[in-house]
């Protein structure tokens, strides 16, 4: 299937999506979030895909939220910013994805660029990638459920110097602080991203799923709860075909 603000293509088991447009700075509108929603989701029910990842095409992976939609013009699916399932709703879902979901920092990215890439599993970046969670500079709120998301990737402390000192931060910074976990040049950057999600696919689907559905669900409760979960989902795997 085609998308307007996507190309799609298939390296072995892993699926690439990246975000595209002519000036290459990807930059997010609704009518991305609509193609995202539905990419995502398709490849989340592709028993062929083990692993999903999100890139950019061009100079940036996603410099933020395209200005004309900041400033409440609509595009052509008729949605001002917000209205779009990938912002009002759809986080939850995407960070439960049952496959290895990587973003790959091919650039820059700013305000939304950098707060989707939380809910994936890992972050890969070139050298020298800036990233710049801005929403104190544009005076708008983070979304997409990243005053948690963030907090569990990085701390409460970065956390709060990111989002509320509004800073700029290069990739190899962004490793040390944990919200990037390698950082990988630009020739290797999408070879090592598909060596990843491989390797996934070498493993049980199932498995990954339930393995994935722990660690997420580890941040809201103690070991015991872990336990049980562990438990519940060893019976699952085991009345599993």
């Amino acid at each position: 299937m085609s998308y307007g603000t996507l190309a799609m293509t298939r390296q072995g088991h892993v699926q690439l999506i990246k975000l595209i447009s002519d000036d290459g700075m990807n930059c997010y509108t609704p009518e991305m979030g609509e193609d995202l929603v539905e990419a995502l989701r398709a490849a989340a029910s592709d028993d062929d895909v083990a692993a999903i990842v999100l890139t950019g095409r061009g100079r940036a992976f996603c410099a933020g939220a395209h200005r004309s939609v900041l400033t409440g013009k609509t595009g052509p699916s008729g949605l001002t910013i917000g209205q779009e399932h990938f912002i009002a709703g759809f986080a939850p879902e995407f960070a439960a994805i049952p496959k290895l979901t990587i973003t790959a920092f091919n650039g820059s990215a700013a305000g939304i660029g950098v707060t989707m890439s939380l809910l994936c599993d890992l972050r890969l970046a070139v050298p020298g990638a800036r990233l710049r969670p801005n929403f104190a500079e544009l005076g708008i709120m983070p979304g997409l459920g990243s005053t948690k998301t963030l907090v569990d990737i990085v701390g409460l402390p970065a956390a709060k110097k990111l989002l509320l000192c509004d800073r700029m931060i290069a990739s190899e910074e962004a490793a040390q602080i944990g919200l990037v976990d390698e950082i990988v040049a630009a020739e290797d950057l999408l070879p090592r991203t598909v060596a990843l999600g491989e390797a996934v696919a070498g493993g049980h689907a199932k498995v990954i799923g339930e393995i994935k559905a722990a660690l997420n669900a580890a941040h809201e409760g103690t070991v015991a709860d872990a336990l049980v979960r562990e438990a519940e989902a060893a019976a699952r795997l085991r009345g599993a075909p």
